[in-house]
């Protein structure tokens, strides 16, 4: 029997930014649609009555991508939980996608990982936010300078630098 669950990645600070308040309403929306619950961070606006499970963080230092998906799947695996609609900005996709399956793999937990579709609506544009305190995710440059060396790092050094 599916299980199924959210699991939204923030992108960007705070809460009131475009991209996250694209990122709480597709999450939202889904969670709301199959009464499922969700896990995310706290600059991920998430609509009343929808059962929500924030991410072991300082409020101001997001933690990060890794040590949100290892957080979603022991979190997953208590509760029974085989099956994630992840929702993320376009360009933090790969990424959260990729630390999903591997912190399943880590937990030894068989979850499937389903995309959003819904995140292909959304112009690449879109997800980049000038007013961000996120340096990084301010314009497609930012991101990319981090973003390339991250493709780019064998996953054993990323685990470290990102645990």
């Amino acid at each position: 029997m599916k299980v199924s669950a959210v699991v939204a990645f923030a992108f960007g600070t705070p809460k009131t930014i475009l991209s996250n308040q694209i990122i709480g309403e597709l999450a939202s929306k889904q969670a709301y649609d199959e009464e499922i619950p969700v896990y995310t961070q706290y600059d991920v606006p998430i609509i009343k009555g929808v059962r929500t499970t924030y991410a072991d963080e300082k409020i101001g230092t997001p933690p990060p991508t890794l040590r949100i998906a290892r957080g979603a799947v022991a979190w997953a695996k208590y509760r029974l939980i085989n099956h994630f609609y992840v929702v993320a900005a376009k360009p933090h996709l790969w990424r959260a996608v990729r630390d999903l399956e591997r912190a399943t793999q880590e937990y030894r937990v068989p979850i499937e990982i389903q995309v959003c579709p819904e995140i292909e609506l959304y112009p690449e544009t879109s997800w980049f936010c000038a007013d961000s305190t996120q340096e990084r995710v301010r314009t497609p440059k930012d991101w990319n300078k981090r973003e390339r060396i991250l493709k780019l790092m064998p996953f054993s050094i990323y685990k470290l630098v990102a645990s």
